[in-house]
């Protein structure tokens, strides 16, 4: 059955690593759904954290894949594993500022957080 999987991909923090990992998924066919990037408490290590989708099977292959590249020190399908996912999306708006409440009370219905105002 095909479903989304989350992958925790632990690597050495070098340029040039996201590029072979997007690489490797490209020549394989497989999709990235949705990716983060990110350093870890060791100044040498970064975490991937990334969404692809596919059966058992493809994961399987995915993950044996990302273990041949050299730079990549663990993989794991963490799916199952209990979390709390969330989205980003930056947005800029252009109002006028008779509609900016109306723009701020939408925002609100949603969580979002305002970062700046400014007259342009």
């Amino acid at each position: 059955k095909k479903m989304k999987h989350t992958l925790s991909v632990l690597v050495e923090n070098e340029s040039g690593v996201l590029t072979r990992i997007a690489g490797l998924f490209a020549r394989r066919g497989f999709n990235i759904e949705s990716l983060s990037v990110a350093p870890t408490e060791k100044e040498t290590l970064s975490r991937v954290t990334m969404v692809v989708p596919g059966d058992n099977r493809t994961i399987e292959q995915v993950t044996k894949q990302l273990y041949k590249l050299i730079n990549v020190r663990k993989v794991q399908d963490v799916t199952t594993v209990p979390n709390v996912s969330r989205e980003l999306m930056l947005l800029k708006v252009k109002t006028k500022y008779k509609t900016r409440t109306e723009i701020l009370d939408i925002a609100k219905i949603f969580n979002a957080k305002v970062v700046d105002f400014s007259e342009e």
